[in-house]
């Protein structure tokens, strides 16, 4: 078990760091130095790994997709679209749930790291009219963008399951559409329930303040949905072999000059309000969390939990507790199941026993997915803990409850609706 009490303190490092205030990015980066001395690495080998992990394109791609999203956002937010487009909806909604879940669950239709940042301006102004202590506005926004993450076919991870599991997408689909079903139900039983006990009611809006151009504030943010969700297509079909985010980049460019457009003669003040954007720490943060997965990667931390856990008959026991690590330490979707599911697939046709992918596929999803939503490491918390002033190290608590119930619904959902 000294692999997985290395994994501990390589996080308590990382915390303690966190929590002395040396910054996000500082306290990953010496996480990833104490983690590479402890599983065998120099601190040469640690420097090393340095531009291994920055000069890539999925690095470039993913600071280019923040970068994008922070702009987008800023400028969405500072030409007074959001507040207009907020309105519209809020005049429409009489239900306190849906007012708080409905924008972190549109922007979750995004597939784009970090998108929470996003939607958390409209979490907040949606949380303005019922009191809603910012703990609680963060673990909606974190939680209710990434209901879709197990099902909605466009997101990378479940795409690279697919073809790991030489299983048509569509299949995907059809293994896991209970998921979001279940984030749901555990997100409204365990975050939203609680936040709206002392809630007041939503008072009505008055005809007269319903303006039909308000809804014209929703364009630049339906510019980007179904831009993303075309330019991933477009990249797909056009551009085989190379990251779909590409699609996404130039959908969000496109909502910012959208954006920008309806903004009109105002163009100057809303670019010096959306300027004020601290952009490059958030991105020092992404670069840092790819040196930590480099670190993974380089010490073959995923081999040695596996070695830990054993294998063979406990084969349903790795498919579970190993996708949860890699998604706990990783906080990445691509990263549990690029690490863990070619490993655990290899292991099922080794051991004669092929048809338990599905089984093993479901398995391994759900529990990797209960490790990204309760890591510390996640960049959509990071980033919301960052936006609502919260310490991530004290707020995490909250939101282990709800992830970690996730792995015993999935068992639950898998072996009941999967064959083997």
């Amino acid at each position: 078990m000294t692999a997985i009490f290395s994994i501990i303190l390589v996080f308590a490092v990382m915390l303690t760091g966190i929590r002395l205030k040396l910054g996000l990015g500082l306290s990953i980066l010496t996480g990833s130095l104490v983690l590479a001395l402890l599983f065998g690495l120099s601190p040469l080998a640690w420097l090393g790994a340095i531009p291994d992990a920055l000069l890539t394109e999925e690095t470039f791609v993913l600071c280019a997709i923040i970068a994008v999203i922070l702009a987008f956002s800023a400028l969405y937010s500072a030409s007074g679209q959001s507040e207009r487009f907020m309105r519209a909806i809020r005049a429409q909604i009489r239900s306190r749930s849906l007012l708080l879940v409905f924008f972190p669950a549109l922007i979750g239709l995004l597939p784009m790291p970090g998108g929470a940042i996003f939607s958390a301006p409209m979490v907040e102004k949606a949380a303005s009219e019922l009191a809603i202590p910012q703990r609680d506005q963060a673990l909606i926004n974190y939680w209710f963008r990434h209901i879709w993450e197990l099902a909605w076919p466009l997101y990378p991870g479940l795409i690279l399951a697919s073809s790991l599991a030489h299983i048509p997408v569509t299949g995907i689909v059809a293994l896991l559409w209970a998921g979001p079903l279940v984030a749901i139900a555990l997100g409204w039983l365990l975050i939203l329930r609680p936040a709206l006990k002392n809630a007041p009611r939503l008072p009505a809006i008055a005809a007269k303040s319903r303006c039909a151009q308000d809804w014209l504030g929703g364009l630049p943010l339906f510019t980007a949905i179904a831009g993303s969700i075309g330019g991933e297509w477009l990249c797909a079909v056009l551009w085989p072999g190379r990251p779909m985010e590409y699609g996404v980049i130039a959908a969000l460019i496109l909502a910012s000059g959208v954006s920008l457009f309806m903004a009109q003669a105002k163009w100057t003040a809303v670019l010096r309000e959306a300027g004020k954007d601290n952009t490059l720490a958030l991105l020092a943060v992404v670069g840092a969390i790819f040196i930590f997965k480099e670190i993974l990667d380089q010490g073959h931390v995923v081999d040695v939990l596996a070695q830990t856990l054993g294998g063979g008959s406990a084969i349903y026991v790795m498919a579970i507790v190993l996708p949860f690590l890699v998604g706990f330490v990783a906080g990445l979707t691509i990263a549990f199941v690029g690490a863990t599911f070619p490993l655990l697939f290899g292991l099922a046709h080794s051991s004669g026993q092929p048809h338990l992918i599905p089984v093993i596929l479901s398995l391994g999803m759900y529990s990797g997915y209960a490790g990204i939503m309760s890591s510390p490491m996640h960049i959509c918390y990071l980033m919301t803990c960052n936006y609502f002033h919260q310490d991530p190290g004290k707020l995490l608590p909250r939101i282990l409850v709800p992830g970690l119930l996730l792995i015993p619904a999935g068992v639950a959902v898998t072996f009941l609706m999967v064959p083997r």
